[in-house]
Parts: C-alpha cells; sequence; structure tokens
C-alpha cells in the first residue's frame, strides 16, 4: 500500500504543478487516444491497425492512471475538457508527427519521475514513460508497412 503524503507536503510549489500538471496528462492522453483511433482506420494493414488501436487503449489507461493519481492526491475527481475530434494527417506524415510526440512525452514522463516525491507516483511515470517509448519504438514497423 502506498503512502500518498509521503514527501508530497514538503513540495507545496510541486504539489500545485504537479496537480496542473495531472490535469494536462489526463487530456493529452484522451486526446492521443482518439489521435491513434482515427490513424488506425487509416492503417494500410490489419497488424498496423491492431498496433494502433493498442497504442489508443494504452493512451486511455494513462489518461484513467492520472485520474486516480488526482484522486488520491486531492480526494476529488477530475472531469476532463471534451476532446474534440483530431485532424490527422496521411498516415505516414501522422506516424512522424507521432514519433516526436511519443519521445517527448517518454522525456515529459522520466523528468516527472525524477521529481516524484513517493513510490506511487514513481511508478505511475515509470511505466507511462516505458509505454510511451514502446509506442515510439514501434512506429518504425507502421511506416515500413504504410510504405512511407
Amino acid at each position: 500500500m502506498y503512502n500518498f503524503n509521503l514527501g508530497f507536503d514538503s513540495y507545496s510549489g510541486y504539489s500545485y504543478i504537479l496537480l496542473k500538471d495531472l490535469q494536462e496528462y489526463i487530456h493529452d492522453e484522451l486526446k492521443d487516444c482518439k489521435y491513434y483511433a482515427v490513424l488506425a482506420a487509416k492503417a494500410p494493414t490489419p497488424r498496423a491497425k491492431e498496433l494502433l488501436m493498442e497504442f489508443s487503449n494504452d493512451e486511455r489507461m494513462h489518461a484513467r492512471y492520472f485520474m486516480n493519481a488526482y484522486y488520491m492526491l486531492t480526494g476529488q475527481c477530475y472531469t476532463p475538457p471534451v476532446v474534440e475530434e483530431p485532424q490527422v494527417p496521411d498516415f505516414c506524415e501522422a506516424l512522424k508527427v507521432r514519433i516526436m510526440a511519443e519521445t517527448h512525452d517518454y522525456k515529459k514522463y522520466g523528468e516527472q519521475y525524477l521529481k516524484a516525491p513517493n513510490p506511487y507516483l514513481k511508478d505511475l511515470f515509470f511505466m507511462a514513460r516505458t509505454v510511451e517509448a514502446q509506442h515510439a519504438m514501434r512506429m518504425p514497423i507502421l511506416l515500413s508497412e504504410g510504405n512511407c
């Protein structure tokens, strides 16, 4: 069982920033979830579609985990804004955009991991970071399947 206050109270400035960051991350992960679902519809092969839907589900889970962390830290549920339908370019261009986005998220969650004041948050950011890296590393498979 994690102690969610362990070290958190001594980071009052960090705690405020973390809560704002969690809100942003929740919204971003939900946007990414939709993006991958739309991109999956453009996939040139069944394997590419399956992989993109896996990415979409991963992003949805990240949002859920971040919402859980927000609740555990505040005692309040966070209701994210409605996510609009994304504008997804052609398959190849979309993948290139996503490689950059996934590697950015890898770095962002790694930085949060280093700052996290308790084991629960460290684990959360470590796992999110790992999955984002997996997505970026699998994109070249999709690029080759799309003849990009």
